[in-house]
């Protein structure tokens, strides 16, 4: 899988096409998840829930990909760990495939913590 281009830069431009901020409101992680917190992106519409910091999105070869890269807290820890780990079990009920995978950091590599979420093959 080719993998998006480092960022920051603008969404869907020759530098990352097909690349997106946030994540769909209506459809995806935010619909399984029924998601009512509007996080980083409320001006455009975009729901996440509260771990899922930077969050965008991108077309993979088979379907869409959905990134959160939050930030661990100053002592390392996750203040949002509980709730990221009540939602990846609701996620993969509803046949999603969650990962923490530090190639795909983009945001700030080494940073943050990429959680990669995608479709299960049926």
């Amino acid at each position: 899988m080719t993998a998006p281009p480092r960022l920051p830069f603008p969404p869907n431009t020759p530098e990352a096409p097909g690349l997106r901020r946030g994540w769909q409101a209506r459809s995806g992680p935010a619909k399984a998840l029924d998601v009512l917190q509007v996080a980083d992106y409320a001006a455009c519409g975009y729901r996440t829930p509260l771990w899922a910091d930077h969050a965008y999105r991108y077309r993979g070869p088979d379907g869409w990909v959905w990134v959160a890269e939050p930030y661990p807290e100053c002592d390392g820890s996750f203040a949002w760990q509980a709730e990221f780990e009540a939602d990846r079990a609701k996620l993969e009920a509803a046949g999603y495939r969650v990962r923490i995978d530090q190639t795909e950091a983009r945001y700030l590599p080494g940073h943050t913590l990429p959680i990669v979420i995608t479709q299960s093959a049926a």
